[in-house]
């Protein structure tokens, strides 16, 4: 049956997925949910979540996250406290309000270390001003302070690389505006050399 499913047929792929649900093989079970798509993966996450195996709920957060239910993928990596998982799933969203949110929850559930990594992790959604509030509020500046030393080098750049630009512009113009006086010049004095004109006989 293993090789036929590369033919990545709905049914063959689901008797498989069922076979390796039933015998609790949640390592083949992740290989041909990622080798081959070709089957029903709402049915097949719904019916993970719920399963007694820790692995088995993260191969069905997984598929969500594939599908782009990023709110059920998370919802399921929080309540196994796969906050790693979460995580990865919030970058991998694009969305900032969920990556923000995420914060607010693992301030609530009292877990620093979570707060800092996931300032790392989502770094390109999570807006400083609202990293900086969360941890001036809840008492965790010290966990915030790598991401916002970061966030400014990163800014501290770009400021500079824009005013490098903006010297050299400025330079390029100079000597633009230099060459046009020269040349301007250089005709104005050829004028005053030539003869006058003498007039017609």
């Amino acid at each position: 049956m293993v090789a036929v499913q590369s033919n990545n047929v709905s049914a063959m792929n689901e008797a498989l997925n069922e076979l390796y649900v039933e015998d609790e093989d949640y390592e083949r079970l992740r290989e041909s949910v990622d080798m081959h798509d070709n089957f029903d993966q709402i049915g097949l996450a719904q019916k993970l979540e719920k399963h007694e195996l820790l692995e088995m709920r993260r191969i069905a957060a997984y598929i969500y996250k594939k599908a782009g239910r990023w709110k059920q993928s998370i919802a399921l990596s929080k309540k196994d406290n796969m906050y790693k998982d979460c995580m990865e799933t919030c970058s991998q969203s694009g969305d900032r309000e969920l990556s923000e949110d995420l914060l607010v929850y693992f301030i609530e559930k009292g877990k620093k270390e979570c707060f800092a990594s996931c300032l790392f992790i989502c770094y390109d959604l999570i807006r400083p001003d609202v990293a900086l509030e969360l941890a001036w509020m809840n008492n965790m500046v010290d966990f915030a302070f790598p991401y916002l030393l970061q966030f400014i080098r990163e800014y501290t750049s770009k400021v500079d690389d824009l005013v490098k630009d903006k010297i050299e512009s400025q330079k390029e113009e100079r000597a633009k505006e230099k060459e046009e006086k020269d040349l301007a010049a250089q005709q104005n004095m050829y004028a005053q050399l030539l003869p006058l004109a003498l007039p017609a006989p």
